[in-house]
């Protein structure tokens, strides 16, 4: 008697240490997704060698405004596909989505390109949601710095914040967005400062030097001192 119990307790030793826990299909999802995942490779096929990327920013907070500097809180988002991590849920228990850390998968380079001082602080560590479909949501909360024009005119002051691949051109990574405005759904008034103005645009520029195109997405922000003249 007990050397049957033994060997149903090594029995269950061995299936367990062989194929894991079939009863969490996160950890059965997660291993067979990543087993020869390589995050350094853009998520481009042969039928689909750019990788498109869709950029969204809400403004939460107007920190402060000195030197010509505007120092701001945002929530950055960001989606794009990756054919990769695609499964079928009915393998999976139900199992539509995903919450992975950001290290574990290819993510864009998207950069404030006209930083001031440290360029940005982003909670880069904030989890990526990943769908059945192979599409990825990273939302994330940031702290940015960037430069602004004084227009003494009317005592306005107009500052873009650009978005930009830092490695990637376009015809490796796309820039899309689809929101076409600056978020201001969730924004938390400073009395210092009044908003007069916000436009959103996506542009694609070409250089003389390099026959690729550059898209970039750039948010223009208006907003007075209040009582500043």
């Amino acid at each position: 008697m007990m050397l049957t119990n033994f060997c149903v307790f090594i029995g269950i030793v061995l299936v367990c240490g062989c194929i894991g826990y079939p009863d969490m299909p996160e950890e059965l999802l997660l291993k067979a997704l990543f087993q020869k995942y390589n995050k350094n490779a853009r998520p481009a096929t042969v039928l689909m060698p750019v990788v498109t990327v869709d950029h969204g920013m809400d403004l939460i907070r107007i920190n402060s405004f000195k030197d010509n500097t505007l120092r701001t809180d945002v929530w950055e988002r960001m989606t794009w596909h990756d054919p990769r991590l695609v499964w079928n849920p009915s393998n999976y228990f139900g199992l539509t989505s995903l919450s992975i850390t950001p290290d574990m998968v290819w993510t864009p380079d998207v950069t404030l390109y006209n930083g001031v001082g440290e360029i940005q602080k982003a909670d880069l560590f904030r989890r990526i949601t990943v769908n059945s479909n192979g599409m990825l949501l990273w939302l994330f909360p940031a702290q940015l710095e960037s430069a602004c024009v004084y227009k003494k005119k009317n005592g306005k002051y107009d500052c873009r914040l650009k978005f930009a691949s830092w490695t990637y051109n376009g015809l490796q990574l796309n820039l899309t967005h689809t929101d076409r405005q600056l978020g201001m759904s969730n924004f938390y008034p400073n009395p210092d400062y009044e908003i007069v103005g916000t436009n959103s645009t996506l542009n694609l520029m070409r250089y003389a030097c390099c026959p690729e195109p550059y898209p970039d997405v750039s948010y223009q922000l208006s907003f007075k001192g209040v009582g500043k003249g």
